[in-house]
């Protein structure tokens, strides 16, 4: 077996089971790790949190197909993936922004992994393996987890990283959007506790920052886009050898503006009649939201939990 499969034991966790829907989880752990370049001394990945689904899935991850011409948008989730995926997509497709607006991310950029956490109605492997080349890839795998065939291939990729605070305020309300029963202050304590969907986040944030060798990969954060999208679109049309004009160019940024990222249905998920309405999916697209959504008390407490995380001062960079 390659995963090591753990029960959560946590007095929190096990209070709240029935109450947070959260009945399914539990800790996986990669057992098979000498082939990721990592630069980390004696390193032994940490457990990461998945619904007992991914034990059926094992065998799809273990053998999921990479490809040369494969293009990877990697992050924690609520990091900005679908905002750098949208990016992406269209800066690789030379900006074809009725196909964009025509198909949806989702099929355009299967992902990866859903089938081994959420009760999706197809096997999301095998989607992406039916995808036609070239395929645009979306996972928030940590690197112990990612296909074997992805370090032997090395496609390009794209890293995207966000302020812990932020991602926190994020995820809960994506995840009460869909199924989450509980307040934001019991999802907060759960999340320090590493008990949501692929968490623990620092530990996948460090880890992609000590790779070496992994020239394919572009490192990018949700903050700098938000500063001066134009700096980034800049580095990421070099990163994959495009060249457009100003006016072109000023057609992607428009396009990537949070009002048309916000009101494009083939990016926001919303449906007509659709029974989930609590919170958009895409919903304020801001870098310091966290500052009026959380109290002082729950600041306080997702600090502390970076400062223990992280105790390496080189590390804590990554996550200001």
């Amino acid at each position: 077996m390659a995963f090591e499969y753990i029960e959560i034991t946590d007095p929190l966790f096990v209070q709240n089971l029935g109450k947070c829907e959260e009945d399914d989880y539990l800790m996986v752990r990669a057992k098979q790790y000498s082939h990721v370049p990592i630069k980390i001394p004696n390193w032994v990945p940490q457990a990461h949190c998945f619904s007992v689904d991914f034990k059926n899935h094992e065998k799809d991850l273990l053998e999921a197909e990479v490809y040369p011409d494969d293009v990877w948008v990697i992050s924690y989730p609520k990091s900005g993936t679908t905002w750098v995926q949208e990016m992406v997509w269209c800066i690789c497709n030379d900006l074809n922004f009725e196909a964009a607006r025509t198909n949806s991310l989702q099929s355009r950029f299967p992902f990866l992994e859903a089938s081994s956490f959420a009760p999706v109605s197809f096997n999301t492997y095998e989607y992406a393996r039916n995808t036609p080349r070239p395929r645009f890839i979306k996972t928030h795998l940590p690197v112990s987890m990612l296909p074997k065939r992805y370090w032997e291939v090395k496609p390009k990729t794209i890293h995207i990283r966000r302020n812990p605070k932020s991602v926190a305020v994020s995820y809960f309300f994506h995840s009460e959007r869909f199924f989450y029963k509980c307040s934001m202050d019991t999802f907060l304590r759960s999340f320090v506790r590493e008990h949501q969907f692929f968490s623990p986040y620092h530990a996948h944030v460090i880890e992609y920052h000590e790779l070496q060798g992994c020239d394919n990969i572009l490192h990018l954060t949700y903050e700098e886009m938000k500063r001066y999208l134009p700096a980034v679109v800049r580095k990421v049309c070099e990163f994959f050898g495009k060249s457009y004009s100003k006016p072109e160019l000023e057609l992607l940024y428009q396009h990537l503006s949070f009002k048309s990222i916000r009101d494009n249905p083939t990016l926001n998920r919303e449906k007509p009649n659709d029974p989930i309405k609590k919170t958009p999916f895409i919903r304020k697209g801001e870098t310091d939201g966290w500052k009026h959504e959380l109290t002082p008390e729950q600041i306080h407490m997702l600090d502390e939990w970076t400062k223990e995380r992280v105790p390496n001062p080189e590390h804590r960079k990554l996550f200001e």
